[in-house]
């Protein structure tokens, strides 16, 4: 099977899982109601006004949320592993997840989430964007952006405003109520999810997966050294600074909506390399695919579970991903042994 029809089947067997997902869940409407509902658009029996909004206003745009921020954050790691040569880069290495936390938890902090729904996600995308600018700023020297520059100033940015989170969530730890949402919030959830989240989740996907799709040659040549990419004609250090923009847009308006995810940026573009193999040109569509699957299973998960576990998406994540390398570090010391 080739690399295209793999990524077909993987499609297809997110199209199934999204069926699953609206149609199968712990209570509420089940599959024979989700077939009226969608029968009821072609001209058939309408559904119970209840079942119709579980439906259409609280399920499909928290699958929508799901599977597009999981195609992104996996279409973000894919860019970051390729423009810094690293096969362990991930989304939030140069500050943006971070930037994203801090600016949800201030927003709850400060009590703006009770004012509006979409006050949340607006905070985090601003602090998601103004920490990436910050370590742009850092790393610039001489009009240019060294990699090793870069990356210490993400780490350090990463550090500095993962500290500023703690301090708000520690400085409201008298108050149960905003400490608890700040931690929920940074665990990463999908609860009460609206049409206003996955519209901002959606587009953003899209907008920066567009600008990042002409550039799959370039991502090619960027797994190369900054020398072999220029004498093919590619300006490393422009192409670098324009992708890793367009992945920290593709983390940003989905950390916005999410909460803290972890592991998918990580380890899906690892798997997708597996199925489809190196070339950015079925690479990016497998990632995209693959990170959706990852998230809207997860999600999925969190919702059949017990509601007193109080499971949460970026826990369920980690729990899919930490085994994998646990499985490479096995692979690799078997490797050296033999």
């Amino acid at each position: 099977m080739n690399a295209r029809r793999r990524t077909v089947v993987v499609a297809l067997a997110v199209a199934v899982v999204a069926v699953l997902y609206l149609g199968v869940a712990r209570e509420g409407p089940g599959l024979a109601e989700l077939w009226q509902w969608l029968g009821s658009s072609f001209g058939g029996d309408p559904l119970a006004t209840m079942d119709e909004f579980s439906f259409a206003n609280l399920r499909l745009p928290r699958l929508l949320v799901a599977a597009f921020g999981g195609a992104a954050l996996a279409l973000a790691g894919a860019v970051m592993q390729a423009t810094f040569r690293n096969q362990l880069a991930s989304p939030d290495l140069v500050g943006t997840a971070a930037g994203a936390a801090f600016g949800g938890a201030l927003a709850i902090v400060l009590g703006w989430s009770k004012r509006a729904v979409i006050a949340t996600p607006l905070a985090s995308l601003a602090g998601a964007l103004a920490a990436t600018s910050l370590v742009f700023v850092l790393a610039r020297a001489h009009g240019r952006f060294a990699v090793s520059t870069l990356l210490l100033a993400g780490l350090a940015l990463h550090n500095l405003v993962g500290a500023l989170t703690s301090f708000v969530v520690t400085f409201r730890f008298n108050n149960y109520t905003a400490s608890s949402d700040v931690l929920f919030w940074l665990m990463g959830g999908l609860e009460a999810r609206t049409w206003d989240h996955a519209a901002i989740t959606s587009i953003g996907c899209m907008v920066f997966a567009a600008m990042v799709w002409p550039r799959r040659r370039e991502l090619d040549l960027l797994t190369l050294h900054d020398d072999t990419a220029h004498s093919l004609g590619v300006d490393a250090t422009s192409a670098r600074r324009w992708l890793v923009w367009c992945a920290c847009g593709l983390t940003a308006t989905t950390v916005s909506n999410t909460g803290g995810i972890a592991f998918v940026g990580l380890v899906v573009p690892h798997l997708a390399r597996l199925l489809v193999g190196p070339s950015h040109r079925v690479l990016l569509p497998a990632c995209a695919v693959l990170g959706a699957l990852l998230l809207v299973v997860s999600d999925w998960v969190c919702r059949l579970a017990p509601p007193e576990a109080n499971l949460r998406l970026g826990v369920v994540t980690a729990l899919f991903g930490a085994p994998y390398f646990l499985f490479l570090l096995v692979r690799q010391r078997r490797g050296e042994s033999s």
